[in-house]
């Protein structure tokens, strides 16, 4: 082909032009709000991959539920708008898949200039403690230089793996039962026991952490965000 009669060069989208990219580890104990506050994170994402053996998000939060693989590979590999919550029994080649597939994803979606949000719930069904799983971990180590949004939601930090409390931007606790729970957590938001243990369950109360700012916020379900001394 001649270069007269060659089609332009795509631009590259602008780092400016994607939503700012986040990478948020999520706790609490059931049913504290966790994946009602990341819902809420994502409502107006028309890109949206979910990780959700209870499809929670696809009863409730307008996504399309799949358990095939092929319509999970389809959609990674188009930068079209969909909402697609992945609801395959929890074993760790359902996870592999989901991963690997989803890393394609958001670089599908990148290239074209789009933001795109992905969810990874009950993340503790699928990781251990220490090093996260392979293509789990590649995304929490690289995905970042595409500008994705990623929330990982834990009942207990302890029981998931480690790379994704070691590289998250922002750290959000919700309430927590045990007080074991709560020390832990205290310490990695940097702040007094008491703050946790204040937190009520009724109400979906947060703490969370900006560990690129280090700023301190509360809020709830009905409540006002407001900052923290801390």
């Amino acid at each position: 082909m001649s270069k007269r009669n060659r089609p332009p060069a795509r631009p590259r989208p602008s780092p400016s032009s994607l939503t700012p990219e986040e990478l948020a580890l999520v706790t609490g104990q059931t049913r504290s709000g966790k994946t009602f506050g990341v819902a809420e994170r994502v409502r107006g994402e028309p890109r949206l991959l979910v990780w959700g053996v209870k499809a929670d998000f696809s009863r409730f939060y307008r996504c399309s539920g799949t358990n095939d693989p092929a319509v999970l590979h389809a959609a990674a590999l188009s930068s079209r708008p969909v909402r697609i919550e992945f609801t395959a029994p929890a074993t760790t080649g359902h996870f592999d898949l989901f991963c690997r597939l989803a890393w394609v994803w958001i670089r599908v979606n990148a290239a074209a200039g789009h933001s795109v949000a992905l969810v990874v719930d009950e993340l503790a069904d699928v990781t251990s403690p220490g090093k996260a799983p392979v293509a789990w971990g590649e995304i929490v180590r690289k995905a970042m230089e595409h500008r994705p949004r990623i929330y990982a939601l834990t009942q207990r930090p302890a029981e998931s793996d480690k790379t994704i409390l070691g590289n998250c931007f922002t750290l959000r606790c919700y309430a927590m039962s045990r007080a074991d729970d709560r020390r832990a957590m205290a310490r990695e938001l940097d702040v007094p026991q008491a703050y946790l243990d204040e937190l009520r369950h009724d109400r979906k109360e947060w703490l969370e952490r900006s560990m690129v700012t280090r700023r301190l916020t509360t809020g709830g379900k009905g409540l006002p965000t407001r900052d923290v001394a801390g």
